[in-house]
């Protein structure tokens, strides 16, 4: 795949514009990331064969444990962040 001329990077959370910035290269895709989901799986299998989208986990979860590391955001992630969390709609 060749590199497209020039574009803009954009990350969102929850339909938030959280930051972008201008690429003078790019990928002609728009690249999406899977949500985080427990018990549904709503994005793309590895094998279709294996199963279709969505697909619902029919037994019973007992517990589930999220352990989350160090932040690593920047006092000024964290700015950006806090404004457009504050703007939104």
């Amino acid at each position: 795949m060749t590199p497209s001329l020039g574009g803009t990077g954009t990350l969102t959370a929850d339909g938030i514009v959280l930051d972008s910035h201008p690429m003078q290269r790019s990928v002609p895709i728009a690249m999406m990331f899977e949500a985080f989901n427990v018990g549904l799986d709503t994005g793309t299998p590895v094998d279709d064969q294996d199963y279709q989208v969505p697909f619902r986990f029919t037994g019973k979860i007992n517990k589930l444990t999220i352990k989350l590391g160090p932040t690593q955001l920047t006092s000024n992630d964290r700015q950006v962040i806090q404004h457009a969390l504050a703007t939104r709609d």
